[in-house]
């Protein structure tokens, strides 16, 4: 009989800050993700970034190492896939979403394997569960995209400044000589996504960093052009399907 035990394995790790996990290769496949904080991965020369609710798929064979980023522990999870099971995944790395539902499959994975009433076959079902939300999460090439591009580099750059966080995308855009439709094209083109998502995301990983450093969510909701907590918190929750809150209880 087919057990999925003996083909998927699922870790649990605590870092602190500036924790680096030295670069290696594996001969199964990994999906690393964290509960409470931000990873920094990298990977064949290019750098990832792993925010709450998105995680780093890694094909066999292929070698990374991370960091810890954040000033409190974190709560990091390693699911490893045997390489027959990574035919279904692509063969470069990807970033996935992980819905709120991997997230707690995961977790009770973890509490089944620990507990003194363990059924093989529930965790096998658990198993199968947390390989169908693995194959069908959303999934992008990078969270937050860099480029080289003369043209938009300077652009993100200025986007990703936290001190402009409160001025629109509008008139930031506008210090630029080029019609805001040709930065869209550009941003697609380069970043394969458009260039408000990406300062959103850029907005996500900052007010992670700042939760982390302690900084009270009104403050960080000004920061970040919200007039009103409540729409920092909305907003927040829609890119890591959790609040603020939520985050730091984690």
């Amino acid at each position: 009989m087919f057990q999925l035990s003996q083909w998927i394995e699922i870790e649990e790790f605590h870092y602190k800050k500036n924790d680096v996990i030295t670069p290696h290769s594996c001969l199964w496949g990994d999906f690393n993700f964290s509960l409470n904080g931000l990873l920094e991965f990298s990977i064949n020369g290019k750098i990832y970034l792993s925010p709450p609710s998105y995680g780093i798929w890694i094909p066999p064979q292929t070698e990374h190492c991370s960091i810890a980023l954040d000033q409190h522990v974190m709560h990091y999870i390693c699911i490893r896939l045997h390489p027959q099971l990574c035919d279904q995944f692509s063969t470069r790395c990807q970033t996935l979403t992980v819905q709120p539902f991997l997230r707690q499959t995961v977790h009770e994975i973890l509490t089944h394997q620990k507990s003194s009433q363990y059924f093989e076959h529930y965790h096998q079902h658990l198993l199968q569960v947390l390989l169908d939300q693995l194959t069908f999460a959303p999934c992008y090439d990078q969270y937050l995209p860099q480029s080289h591009h003369p043209i938009l580099e300077p652009i993100l750059k200025k986007l990703a400044d936290s001190a402009r966080f409160s001025e629109t995308l509008q008139q930031i855009l506008a210090e630029f000589e080029l019609s805001e439709r040709h930065i869209l094209r550009l941003s697609q083109r380069e970043l394969s996504m458009s260039i408000s998502e990406w300062r959103n995301r850029s907005k996500i990983v900052y007010a992670i960093m700042q939760l982390h450093h302690g900084q009270s969510i009104k403050k960080i909701s000004l920061e970040l052009g919200y007039k009103q907590s409540s729409s920092f918190i909305e907003f927040f929750k829609r890119y890591t399907g959790q609040t603020p809150t939520q985050l730091l209880e984690r």
